[in-house]
């Protein structure tokens, strides 16, 4: 690799770098739009043109070369640790992007600079470590960086290999001291790692934001748009799971079924908006109310479930007041106070399929609207009807205490 003439190695990396960079940037203009694509592929087209700047050197006009290549390889890095930011929701922060290579432009100015192989290499490799460690900054311990973990191991592990080649060159060139020529002998092996650098870098974050956007049409896939509990499908789905599971090792299973109260008036006399605003505060109400390991879902309308594994009738009453009482204490008041009608019904003792669940705690429920609504009801396995019986509240949400045999 020392051997190789760096104006041919330059020759051969200067359409590689310029297709996979104008393919990610048609990518980000004609698909995602992402911007994180779009700052990865703004520092491939970058450093393609700096190799380009360097293959069309003219003899007399080395240090204006010397100053553009440069210039455009730090701002490369800059749009690489710009392009990190992006992906974790941050802003460009311009006067850093430009600070690398504005720095370098007037270490250019110094007499004598670019003639100094072992100058150069150091003054190139601080900016580049200083991006090089913001973007690993972004990648594993930024405020939002700790969230995506697992996607930033290989442009980390990218990022990691190539501080340490940077700052060991830099080391080998202050020991060593300048040679004499304008290129050092390990200058084409920089220029080749450069390039794996950069295409690395890119096709890692390719992988990092097509794995976020999947994870992010999965979680739509199986979460209700406006509340953000778990659909209908994604009931179906874990619920299933979740309550064989427990079955299998022998634990009860609780499943409530809660219904809002005369939703249908507040959607009539203050509008589908004000629905809306009933529908998420109640999604809130659920989630304060339930334990870490339950599932929430919004199964249609102003219908909610709740399957809570290791409960038993006694603690899904238990639940079931909690949400009647963080219902009353809402702040959410658009017409009227909002209460809502619960059914309960526990497995295995009411079945052992979800559907079956289902229907019976919605014949609970549809037992505690016809008691008056706000309360909760336990489907009680009355084989003529699945009658249940009154064990919490009143129709006008007060709290009765007469436990029932279920």
């Amino acid at each position: 690799m020392g051997r190789l003439d760096p104006r041919t190695l330059l020759i051969a990396e200067i359409p590689i770098l310029l297709l996979v960079g104008g393919l990610i940037l048609a990518a980000t203009l004609l698909g995602r739009r992402d911007r994180t694509l779009g700052w990865t592929g703004a520092a491939l087209l970058l450093i393609g043109a700096g190799f380009l700047l360097g293959v069309a050197d003219p003899g007399g006009a080395w240090r204006r070369s010397v100053t553009s290549f440069g210039a455009l390889l730090i701002l490369a890095h800059a749009c690489v640790w710009t392009g990190l930011r992006a992906f974790s929701g941050k802003p460009p922060l311009w006067p850093w992007i430009a600070a690398g290579p504005l720095a370098w432009c007037l270490v250019c100015l110094w007499p004598g600079f670019v003639f100094s192989s072992a100058a150069r290499v150091v003054a190139y490799g601080l900016p580049t470590l200083a991006y090089t460690g913001a973007s690993l900054w972004e990648l594993g311990f930024g405020p939002r960086g700790k969230g995506n973990t697992r996607l930033a191991v290989l442009p980390s592990g990218i990022l990691l290999l190539h501080g340490l080649l940077t700052a060991a060159r830099m080391a080998v060139v202050s020991l060593s001291g300048s040679e004499p020529g304008r290129l050092r002998f390990d200058f084409p092996m920089a220029v080749f790692e450069g390039m794996l650098f950069f295409i690395g870098v890119a096709f890692a974050v390719l992988m990092m934001v097509g794995a976020r956007s999947e994870r992010r049409y999965r979680h739509a896939a199986l979460h209700d748009a406006l509340t953000d509990l778990a659909n209908r499908r994604a009931l179906y789905e874990r619920g299933g799971s979740m309550l064989r599971e427990s079955l299998a090792q022998g634990r009860t299973v609780a499943l409530l079924m809660c219904d809002l109260d005369r939703f249908k008036r507040i959607n009539d006399s203050c509008g589908h908006e004000a629905g809306d605003r009933v529908l998420a505060a109640f999604a809130g109400v659920l989630r304060r109310a339930v334990r870490k390991g339950d599932l929430c879902a919004r199964i249609g309308g102003e219908e909610f479930v709740i399957l809570a594994p290791d409960m038993d009738a006694e603690g899904a009453l238990g639940l079931a007041e909690r949400i009647r009482d963080h219902l009353r204490e809402c702040d959410c008041r658009i017409c009227e106070p909002l209460s809502a009608s619960i059914g309960i019904v526990c497995a295995p003792q009411g079945g052992n399929e979800l559907g079956l669940l289902l229907a019976r705690a919605d014949r609970a429920m549809y037992q505690a609207k016809d008691a008056g609504r706000d309360c909760a009801r336990l489907w009680t396995g009355d084989p003529e009807g699945d009658a249940s019986a009154a064990v919490a509240g009143g129709g006008r949400g007060r709290a009765g205490q007469h436990p029932v045999d279920a």
